[in-house]
């Protein structure tokens, strides 16, 4: 078969901003044809966004998608152009009760749409994801439900289009981003294009980042391509996209495999660009990394774009956060100068009578190195003043209440105004251990503008500590910080400088809030496990670990069972929490959708 030279286009896509987002394909169009491209494509959604939510009601939205449906086939002169957008059906409703709308890819060549004998110009999304963020079937009809409606097989519906470039012909099968992984479906649908002679699959993808994410697809579309021996395009975006609880990353990452399944190219993660290459030429192959330095590598770049993402669309350039001489904060500290510039940072320390000298040395060393502005500024006096106004009133604290103060004075009183008075914002510093466990003040450290740390164990936290050191070369982030037990400083249980620190055993309790949250495992699985002797096992921990922290079953039942009554009750924070930047198989926030309903264990559990 002739060359087909194809431009593979990574855009940004600003969700729910199409006169931007069409701006940008029409110009990258005319550069493709510029370049004597045949084939260009771009992601899916690319013309209004994917993960924009109930603006997916709006049907003068959906009216003005459709027109630039229209502008884009226009550009086609020349080209053949594939793109993802809405679809409307305007005389038929879905299941809502609005107009029915498909999550659709559509194509275009010398200004005609092309037909493939059942769809002109356009075909449906299969498979509609409905887990985690995804909520595809409370807005779209699916190519699954449009057979049902027309009482045919969907393999009748899923044809590829047959096109001609030059003086060939090609069939070119176009799937839609959960097309691809098709495993927990009943319909194969790449697999059902080749079978109706497809000899090209590109997939349009809106896929949202995850740690180790795209060596799973690799594997996937690998799997599929040994049985299908066809060449591979995946398109995906990059940016950001905000729900108001979780900053969910598009790392592009777009990729073109050989019909076996192996990489001939790949973009840059987060980097706008085009690949461009000649189909059905010599197969150039490459093999990506992987390691566990590439595994950090990329979560501290998926952090840092998540941070630089969300200032730039908020028009906010300017951050203060509490540095406390803990490697939470030292690494926040670290991540937002990064992004906003040590001009444009404020580090604050606010410590107590329960602050060592330890703590508040390594807060300046790291602020010093980071050379970013430094305060300090001590809360026990108005602290005391919370204390006495509340006693004198009748009101009488516990050590708890106390803690709490201290807390709330740092966030609600001195960070919230510092932020007022530079007109920035406070950076929180939770991570996902202690926000699981409901260790974190609401309105105190758990408030501010953005989490960057919020879907991160504490022993990623130090993963990210040590990779930013070693880019730098330096001891960036003060080797004391990784010294010191995690305390949070509000009493004297917690000091540091004899070893006390926070009541949390991170090397277990990282592993047992990942086993609550991310693999959906309940203290009855939990206990079974400990009882048939392969809970180290399961939960990835080191040998030994649990015989250190518990003498026997009832303590390990005892703590299993107050963990998961704290996890449960303290939803009522991790609601209120600010946005978290989303990057493991399951966040708080959106991601993870919890309900306030209380604690349930089986009698017979523990």
């Amino acid at each position: 078969m002739k060359k087909i030279r194809v431009a593979v286009v990574q855009m940004e896509v600003i969700p729910g901003r199409p006169d931007k987002n069409v701006k940008k394909i029409i110009e990258k169009i005319r550069e493709a044809k510029k370049n004597k491209n045949n084939i260009v494509i771009f992601p899916e959604m690319a013309a209004g966004g994917y993960l924009i939510g109930d603006e997916w009601e709006n049907e003068s939205l959906i009216r003005n998608l459709m027109e630039i449906n229209e502008k884009i086939r226009e550009e086609s002169e020349g080209i053949m152009v594939i793109w993802g957008n809405v679809w409307a059906d305007f005389e038929k409703v879905g299941e809502d009760g609005r107009v029915r709308k498909y999550n659709a890819a559509l194509i275009a060549q010398n200004k005609r749409w092309l037909d493939n004998g059942v769809f002109k110009g356009h075909t449906f999304k299969t498979l509609l994801p409905k887990y985690r963020e995804f909520d595809d079937e409370r807005y779209f009809y699916s190519m699954m439900k449009l057979a049902n409606e027309r009482k045919v097989n969907v393999e009748e519906l899923l044809k590829p289009f047959e096109v001609k470039i030059g003086d060939e012909k090609i069939k070119i099968g176009l799937t839609l981003c959960e097309d691809m992984w098709w495993e927990n479906y009943s319909v194969n649908p790449t697999e059902t294009l080749v079978k109706n002679g497809a000899e090209l699959i590109i997939n349009i993808s809106a896929s949202p980042w995850t740690w180790r994410k795209n060596n799973k697809r690799h594997e996937v579309v690998k799997k599929i391509l040994l049985k299908n021996l066809v060449d591979f395009i995946y398109c995906n975006n990059v940016g950001i996209q905000n729900n108001g609880k979780n900053i969910f990353l598009f790392d592009g990452s777009s990729t073109i495999y050989n019909s076996g399944g192996n990489l001939m190219v790949t973009a840059k993660p987060y980097n706008e660009e085009i690949l461009e290459i000649d189909l059905f030429d010599e197969k150039s192959v490459f093999e990506e990394e992987n390691s566990e330095e590439k595994d950090t590598r990329e979560l501290y770049n998926g952090l840092i774009y998540g941070l630089k993402k969300f200032f730039e669309q908020t028009g906010i350039k300017k951050a203060v956060i509490g540095v406390s001489g803990g490697i939470d904060s030292a690494v926040s500290a670290s991540l937002v100068t990064t992004v906003l510039g040590k001009e444009n940072v404020i580090g604050i320390n606010m410590p107590s009578v329960f602050n060592s000298g330890l703590t508040k040395k390594s807060a300046e060393k790291l602020c010093r190195n980071l050379e970013i502005n430094y305060k300090i500024i001590p809360i026990q006096e108005s602290v005391d003043r919370t204390i006495n106004q509340l006693e004198s009133n009748g009101f009488l604290t516990n050590e708890m209440v106390r803690e709490n103060i201290q807390a709330r004075d740092r966030g609600s009183r001195i960070l919230a105004g510092v932020a007022a008075c530079i007109g920035g914002v406070i950076i929180n510093n939770s991570n996902k251990t202690e926000m699981a466990l409901g260790y974190t003040t609401l309105y105190g450290d758990m408030n501010g503008a953005i989490c960057p740390l919020g879907d991160l164990y504490k022993w990623e936290v130090y993963e990210v500590a040590r990779y930013i050191n070693k880019i730098n070369q330096r001891e960036l982030i003060p080797k004391e910080i990784f010294g010191v037990v995690p305390s949070a400083e509000l009493s004297d249980k917690q000091d540091v400088t004899k070893g006390k620190g926070d009541p949390i055993l991170y090397p277990y309790h990282d592993k047992l809030v990942r086993a609550f949250v991310e693999f959906r495992k309940d203290p009855k699985e939990i206990l079974e496990w400990y009882d048939n002797n392969v809970i180290e096992k399961e939960m990835k921990l080191e040998e030994g670990l649990i015989r250190k922290y518990f003498k026997n079953r009832n303590e390990f039942r005892k703590d299993l069972e107050e963990k998961w009554r704290i996890y449960k009750l303290s939803y009522f924070k991790r609601i209120q929490a600010p946005p978290i930047i989303a990057v493991s198989r399951r966040a708080f926030g959106y991601d993870l959708r919890e309900s306030q309903n209380g604690v349930f264990l089986i009698d017979s559990q523990l």
